[in-house]
């Protein structure tokens, strides 16, 4: 995930912010009056002069935009099936147990019976 913010997207713009506390500290030592908020104000809304540290002004963070933009599109890989062409395990065919002793004409006599009055 690391790798696709900073790649794609403005999140290596993160990594400058050192370079945004250095530069303020430089501008806090050569004015002691300066607060945070005009610092902004004067590196981020307010016209940039060309002067002695405009090189330095246009490395702070999200002052530019990068010049080369990463485009990733998911992709799916499909799973190709797998086919086994093994033999079946064998299975012994059972055959159904018929008591020889009593005929099969006497098992359904006791089942199927005329009706009675």
């Amino acid at each position: 995930m690391a790798v696709y913010l900073f790649g794609a997207t403005n999140a290596c713009q993160v990594l400058k912010l050192p370079l945004l506390v250095t530069h303020y500290i430089k501008h806090k030592q050569e004015s002691p009056y300066i607060t945070l908020g005009s610092f902004f104000k004067m590196h981020y809304i307010d016209a940039q002069p060309f002067d002695a540290d405009y090189a330095q002004d246009m490395q702070l963070p999200f002052k530019t935009t990068p010049d080369t933009f990463c485009l990733n599109a998911p992709s799916v890989v499909p799973v190709v099936p797998t086919i086994d062409f093994s033999a079946p395990a064998y299975r012994p065919v059972l055959q159904p147990i018929v008591n020889e002793i009593v005929p099969l004409s006497l098992a359904t006599a006791a089942i199927f019976q005329p009706p009675r009055v």
